[in-house]
Order: structure tokens, then sequence, then C-alpha cells
């Protein structure tokens, strides 16, 4: 087993198994807590048999019997295995309602969804011959996700017992509608999750399953999270870190100039997400990263949309985006 797939406590009583996934930084971290031959666990990385041996490896050396699995959000990185070891350890699986409604559209059905991200794409100017890459690109990602259905649906306010540390459940959207992050008030110790990230900024999409101003409910949530006052951060990517009012400063000024940017690109024009997504980003070699590129220039465009920066037109056929009228 190599380094990176080994145990290490970050927190008292709280350790830290990195799993290997093909993008971000190449890994995505999962945090285990043991009581009396229990072991309660934090997201679970994707459904691959070196992760997997990981995880069971993780639970036998803490105790052996999985007792509660926390998912912080459905993307495959987070949620894959759940299905697998829900059904393997009965353990109970805790999700926030607004990610439990997108499972089976996203992991189960994918037709009809495939459709509504068609005429997404289509209404948002991407060209015919891209649409149909990119709204099935999602569709390779299900070999990597088994699904499974949760015995708690959680809403935010929640307090959970994780190992000996009694957690309340911060309902955090933006990155997805239903990102939960877990705070333990007495250590002040908070699991971020994709919401708070060292080094990188989480895609903030909309997108037909997001919630319709994702941007400014993303910033909204950070701000929550700065008056917790947290001493530690354990991020779902990247390394522990401390600075929570440094790194939330970076973060508001990345999307304000981010803003900024995409206001002086359709200036006195009348442009598509599209457009403006090539202007800001270039015409990205990945699919998943022109889709991407399209989801996080619509969130910063219905941003100045919502506050009267920018005014969004909408048809049948298109979705345009202009400064308004004097």
């Amino acid at each position: 087993m190599t380094e990176a797939l080994r145990l290490h406590e970050v927190a008292p009583g709280v350790h830290e198994l990195r799993l290997p996934i093909p993008f971000e930084d190449g890994l995505v971290n999962a945090f285990l807590f043991s009581q009396d031959g229990a072991v309660d666990l934090i997201d679970c990385g994707m459904n691959r048999p070196e992760s997997l041996e990981a995880l069971r490896a993780a639970i036998s050396e803490l105790g052996g019997r999985l007792r509660r699995l926390v998912v912080t959000h459905i993307h495959p990185d987070h949620y894959g295995a759940a299905g697998v070891l829900a059904s393997e350890y009965g353990a109970d699986l805790y999700l926030h309602r607004l990610e439990i409604a997108m499972v089976h559209l996203r992991y189960l059905e994918m037709d009809t969804l495939v459709e509504e991200v068609g005429h997404h794409l289509r209404v948002n100017g991407v060209p015919p011959e891209v649409t149909e890459e990119l709204k099935n690109a999602s569709r390779g990602l299900r070999e990597f996700v088994t699904p499974a259905g949760a015995a708690v649906e959680l809403e935010g306010a929640e307090t959970i017992e994780l190992g000996g540390r009694r957690l309340r459940v911060e309902w955090t959207p933006g990155h997805s509608p239903g990102h939960i992050c877990l705070w333990d008030p007495d250590d002040r110790v908070l699991f971020a999750g994709d919401q708070l990230l060292p080094d990188v900024s989480p895609n903030i999409g909309l997108h037909p399953q997001s919630t319709p101003n994702p941007l400014d409910e993303y910033l909204a949530a950070l701000d929550r999270l700065l008056r917790l006052a947290p001493a530690q951060i354990l991020p779902a990517h990247g390394r522990p870190f401390t600075d929570a009012a440094g790194r939330v400063d970076h973060l508001r000024e990345h999307h304000r100039r981010r803003k900024d940017q995409i206001e002086e690109i359709v200036g006195g024009g009348e442009l598509s997400a599209w457009e403006v997504a090539l202007a800001v980003w270039g015409d990205r070699e990945l699919l998943y990263e022109k889709r991407l590129a399209l989801q996080e220039g619509l969130a910063h465009l219905q941003s100045l949309a919502v506050e009267g920066r920018l005014e969004k037109r909408a048809t049948p056929s298109a979705v345009t985006w202009r400064r308004p009228p004097p």
C-alpha cells in the first residue's frame, strides 16, 4: 500500500485516508472516526478497486465495522463507493435531501438528464456538434459510482455523532445544491468537503441540477463558516490548514475579479454564455473542462444579473446577456 493510501491522524481520534481519483490533484480525502469497535466515515472516494481495498483495510485497522457514512455531496469522488460500502457493512448513509433528489437522474436513469442538458447547452450558445459531445460527457462516470439510498436525510443544523465527536451539519450550497460541511464546535474543527479548499476554488456552476444562483449562495455559505471561527480546516482536497479568514478573503476576491472580467467581456454587446466562457477560459481540450467552464461562466453571469449589472434575456431558443439599457 502506498503512503498516500495509509491512515494519518490529522486531529485527535480523526484519521485521514487519501484515495486516488483521476482529476483534481489526483486524491480525495476521506476521514474515519472509531469508537468501541465501530467506524464512522466522511466521504468514500470512487468505486475503484484500489480505493475500496484501502477503505476496507482502514476500517479493519480501526475497528472492523462501518457504522455511519456521511457524504458531503454526490460527486463521484465523494459518493462513488457508497453503494458498495453500505451494502457490505450495513452502514447508514447520511445525505442532504437536495443531493438525494439528484442521485436517480445522475446515476440510474441518465437519458432524461442528458436531454435536459442538451437543451441547456443549445440555448446557452453551444454549437450543435459540441452539444452532442458535452451532453454525454458524464456517462462514463457511472462506472465509478455505485449508488445507495440514504438512511438519514439531512437538511442542515442536525447534530450527529461520528466517533466520540458531536458534529453539526452545515448546509453550504454552491458547488452542489446539497453540499454539507461538518463542524465540531468543541475542538473548532471544520470538515469542509469541497466548500473551502486550501489551493483552488471549487467549481461553482449553474446547470439544470443546480440551484438558481449558486455563486451568491456559495459566497454566503463561506461567510457563515467564517463566523464559526474554525481553528483547523480539514478539506476534501489538499492539506489541512488554519487560516480560514485569509482563504475566504482570497476566494471572495477571485470571484469579484471574475465578475468584473465577465462584465467587461460582455461590454456593449449581447453574448451567449458559451461566447463568454470561450473569452475567459479559451477552447479547452477536455470535454469536462468545456462543460465546467460553461457552468462556471453561467454562475458568474447569473450573479451579475441578480445584482443588476447585466440583463439576462431569455427566449425559447436562446439565453443571452447584455448591459442594462440606460
